[in-house]
């Protein structure tokens, strides 16, 4: 395994409407596999020098809007200038389908392209795990108003892993997941604070929750995103007085290297 490494390229960490030059959550693993889609998916692989058709698989932690408004234009791009097919995507089983047939309803795909050029799916339930000859995903649950997922990512390569969360409210079984991951990317939309239970009615975490969570997993590093940058400096405050390994708020296209 000598020379070789798992990276993470974040390509996006703010809110559902994103600021101007980011993205709501996105992320590559190895320059291979994306995580979620965000607003700008093609662009932001192109930006990053990796061709889209390079992609092997596309992985969403969950289905509301922000975190797959620009799966049409990948798949766009697949069917115009590669082969759909070599695309696999995997996610929640309860929306994967419906999700990427209306994607494809949306680009009218079956009046310019043969009913067959369609991606591969692999809907998984919280608690599957799926495992190829380069890596391995076990999954759990997330507490949201739509089914998620959240992943440990093992790569085969390297044996390290590591664990992003999808949108959440605070919940235990994810650092359950997380115990032996080097880093783990945890959402922490509600800003600088724990969630207030009574009060969380689009399940969210805060800066303080994904703090947590890393703790009880004992991981080393911990990524907020999923936030307004003026709550960054704060986030970040609070998180280090609930967690004492290193924490990070990662700037758009910003890689880790495991």
């Amino acid at each position: 395994m000598s020379g070789l490494n798992t990276r993470v390229t974040v390509f996006g960490t703010g809110g559902a409407v994103p600021e101007v030059g980011g993205d709501s959550p996105s992320f590559l693993i190895n320059d291979k596999y994306l995580v979620d889609t965000g607003w700008a998916a093609v662009q932001n692989l192109r930006e990053h020098g990796v061709d889209p058709l390079e992609l092997d698989y596309l992985i969403f932690t969950h289905f509301h809007h922000d975190h797959y408004l620009s799966l049409p234009s990948l798949l766009f791009y697949f069917l115009s200038r590669g082969n759909v097919r070599d695309l696999k995507i995997i996610g929640p089983a309860e929306d994967l389908e419906r999700m990427v047939k209306r994607a494809l309803d949306f680009l009218d795909a079956e009046r310019y392209w043969s009913k067959d050029e369609v991606p591969t799916l692999i809907p998984l339930q919280p608690g599957d795990s799926y495992e190829t000859e380069d890596f391995r995903l076990d999954t759990c649950s997330t507490i949201h108003p739509v089914q998620g997922l959240a992943y440990r990512f093992t790569d085969a390569r390297t044996d390290k892993s590591f664990t992003f969360s999808g949108d959440t409210a605070y919940h235990p079984p994810i650092a359950e997941l997380a115990k032996g991951s080097l880093l783990l990317i945890h959402e922490a939309a509600l800003g600088p604070k724990a969630a207030d239970p009574n009060d969380n009615a689009y399940m969210h975490s805060g800066s303080i929750d994904a703090a947590r969570i890393a703790e009880a997993a004992g991981v080393a590093t911990l990524l907020l995103l999923h936030g307004a940058s003026s709550r960054v400096d704060a986030c970040l405050e609070t998180a280090k007085q609930a967690f004492n390994g290193s924490v990070e708020w990662p700037h758009f296209g910003q890689t880790f290297v495991l």
